[in-house]
């Protein structure tokens, strides 16, 4: 199949030709069978890319006018990373220095979240898409962004911004993070450090919040027909969160 071209907001043609398709007839099954040679892959990929065209309006609305101060003279910065779609929120409050690049951001979040790196992330800041290269060290073909090794956080970030970080394109952790304050510079570099923070992150492919939510009623119910698939989890203790570890890990990495 011919690479599809690529419009405004980062929709290409055969996702808008998916999306008018379900407005229209309301059903998955109904669009696989109206549009010849549909595969699941080209629904996943619009799910993907009207994610981004959503992200992409917000960066414009973000920039009319932008909000908060300037960040180029800034020794740090305070983020507030939530887990879209937890409740209640599972979320992190991190400090970073401001000469970290979005690359080493992106470890920041996987150890304070207590990610594993085992899939595919991209960050949208401003409407505009970052990302990097696969946890197999495998470049990303496919997906049309800005390398995140090139931008320090100084040079995207600024006080009161909103931007968002998916990690695993299937399950789609989508997370919100918020700039919650700017350290000066005068200050001197800060520590990268995780300074509060509530509850541990879902289970690497456990089917995004619905379906780790639905894991963890199976857990606890012996009559729920997937308790037996998820009984090697019953140790989980979704109200943990060890912030010490957390701070350990982000140490050993000197970042």
């Amino acid at each position: 199949m011919a690479k599809s071209k690529k419009l405004i907001g980062g929709l290409s043609e055969r996702s808008l030709l998916i999306l008018a398709a379900f407005q229209k007839l309301g059903s998955i099954e109904a669009i696989m069978d109206a549009i010849p040679g549909i595969t699941a892959k080209d629904l996943e990929q619009c799910l993907r890319e009207s994610k981004k065209a959503l992200h992409f309006i917000d960066g414009i609305r973000a920039q009319k006018p932008k909000a908060g101060k300037t960040s180029r003279q800034a020794g740090g910065f305070q983020l507030k990373i939530v887990l879209e779609g937890s409740k209640p929120p599972i979320w992190r409050r991190v400090i970073v220095p401001a000469d970290l690049t979005l690359d080493e951001l992106h470890w920041v979040i996987q150890v304070a979240m207590g990610w594993e790196n085992a899939h595919l992330h991209e960050f949208t800041i401003d409407g505009t898409p970052f990302g990097g290269t696969a946890p197999d060290e495998t470049e990303l073909e496919e997906m049309d962004c800005e390398d995140e090794t090139c931008f320090q956080l100084s040079e995207v970030l600024r006080e009161k911004l909103k931007f968002y970080y998916l990690y695993d394109f299937g399950d789609s952790w989508e997370h919100t993070i918020t700039v919650e304050k700017i350290i000066p510079a005068r200050a001197g570099r800060p520590e990268t450090l995780c300074t509060a923070g509530k509850r541990r992150c879902p289970l690497e492919d456990s089917g995004g919040m619905h379906g780790y939510y639905e894991m963890l009623k199976a857990i606890a119910d012996k009559k729920h027909p997937a308790h037996a698939e998820w009984y090697r989890a019953r140790n989980i203790a979704p109200e943990a969160f060890d912030i010490q570890a957390v701070n350990s890990a982000l140490a050993r990495m000197k970042l």
